[in-house]
Parts: C-alpha cells; sequence; structure tokens
C-alpha cells in the first residue's frame, strides 16, 4: 500500500478550490502526488503525466510477461522505476518482493 505525506493528501474541495497551483505543484514535480480524499476516503491520486506513463510501459510489460522467468527480470525494472520517481513506500520494496507482487498481480488478471 502506499503511503502519502501529510502535505500530498487533500481533500476533493481543497483540490476544487485550488486546481491550477495543484496541478502546477504535480506537474512541475514540486509535489511527486496528490491523493484526493472525499468523505474520509481515497478516491484517486493526481500524478505528473510523464510518471504515469512510466507506470503504463512497466505495467504493459510485466502483463506480457517480458523478463519473469527466474531472476529479477521486470522487478528490477519497476523497482528502478520506483526509485526514479520516488514512490517512496514501493521503492524500500525489495526486487524478490516486487516480483512477488507482480507474479500476484498476473494471477489475478488472469
Amino acid at each position: 500500500m502506499s503511503r502519502y505525506g501529510r502535505e500530498e493528501i487533500m481533500s476533493s474541495s481543497e483540490v476544487v478550490r485550488n486546481f491550477g497551483s495543484v496541478l502546477n505543484s504535480v506537474s512541475q514535480h514540486t509535489r511527486e502526488k496528490v491523493a484526493i480524499v472525499r468523505n474520509n476516503k481515497l478516491e484517486a491520486v493526481l500524478l505528473p503525466v510523464d510518471v504515469y506513463e512510466q507506470m503504463e510501459r512497466v505495467c504493459e510489460m510485466v502483463k506480457n510477461g517480458h523478463g519473469l522467468s527466474g531472476g529479477v527480470g521486470n522487478s528490477g525494472a519497476l523497482l528502478e522505476f520506483l526509485r526514479t520517481n520516488r514512490l517512496s513506500a514501493a521503492a524500500r520494496m525489495s526486487p524478490k518482493e516486487i516480483e512477488q507482487q507482480i507474479l500476484e498481480e498476473r494471477e489475478a488478471w488472469e
């Protein structure tokens, strides 16, 4: 599960009132993400488009099964992606933990 700093969590009404500045802070990478909460429930996460597109590419690689046989494979690529983009909670995972998570997600997709 991802972790969010206090400065990364905003209510949906606060995001609406300050949308321009929130969007700028995320798109300019002064804030890595914004978790949007409505009725005390996490509803969405706002990410920079380049981070989202990188995540999509990594997920597509995993979905297609590239590098999942014996070794770090895509889990290494995923770990590197997470570290590069400072997604702190997931970046603390070992390649073996990420490999296990990838395998579990693949099983859920099938």
